[in-house]
């Protein structure tokens, strides 16, 4: 199998890695990785160039090397059911892992279009947090509120916390629905660099934007957030309506 284009500006150790990542995610590869020597076969290519893409893999998280048994897949994507207005927290929870949430920054900014669309002022409140899973960065998050709402958000540490809960909770909202959008996008060099990901290749992301109303229709929160499509799953059931 020699697929990979040597004469490319990208390291050959970054296109198997890229590819064996793709394989891992279509279910190709599960459990133990087939040997070094395997690979070198399978590729072409040689020990250092397999070793330096697997070296990289596990840095990421999507391998791990078992002392004396070899390297195994650790990737695992989270599943978000979509249909209900549920929390990271609790998805990540569901599936075994440990979340946790870090406040990059926050503050009043003047408004996207998009935003100002949506809230009517050209001013709002800005926050930016970083969602990990089990300690592995997953989500950017950019979330916009009403400047009355950021202004109530000023005293809250907002690490490691559900921005639902406090404004369920505390400021007394009730949130009805949420409106969302998810497309596909090339990841920008400053959101590869938090999210870990290759810095020099091209890759996607999962760009999801949603709107959050309460029961009169009123916006209290406006999220655009960057997921990183190797580790994220959006799922749905449907059901076919039968003709009577």
């Amino acid at each position: 199998m020699n697929r990979f284009d040597r004469d490319d500006a990208v390291p050959l150790y970054l296109q198997v890695g890229t590819f064996l990542r793709n394989e891992i995610l279509k279910g190709s590869y599960t459990g133990r990785l087939p040997s070094e020597h395997e690979l070198m076969e399978l590729f072409q290519v040689s020990r250092a160039t397999v070793r330096r893409a697997v070296r990289k893999l596990t840095e990421e998280g999507v391998l791990e090397t078992r002392q004396g048994l070899g390297t195994f897949v650790s990737v695992r994507s989270i599943e978000e059911w979509l249909g209900n207005l549920s929390t990271y927290f609790d998805i990540v929870n569901e599936m075994g892992m440990k979340p946790s949430i870090q406040l990059l920054h926050r503050g009043v900014v003047e408004a996207p279009q998009d935003v100002l669309a949506i809230f009517g002022t050209y001013q709002v409140y800005q926050t930016v947090r970083l969602r990990l899973a089990d300690d592995m960065p997953i989500v950017i998050e950019k979330q916009y509120y009403p400047l009355g709402v950021g202004k109530k958000l000023l005293s809250y540490d907002l690490n490691d916390i559900s921005t639902y809960d406090i404004l369920e909770n505390d400021l007394g909202v009730t949130l009805w629905e949420a409106k969302q959008t998810i497309s596909a996008i090339i990841p920008t060099a400053e959101e590869k660099k938090l999210l870990k990901l290759f810095s020099n290749t091209q890759c996607c992301a999962l760009l999801s934007k949603r709107l959050v109303v309460d029961v009169q229709e009123r916006p209290w929160e406006y999220e655009k957030s960057v997921y990183r499509a190797d580790m994220y799953k959006f799922c749905i059931n449907l059901t076919r309506r039968r003709k009577k």
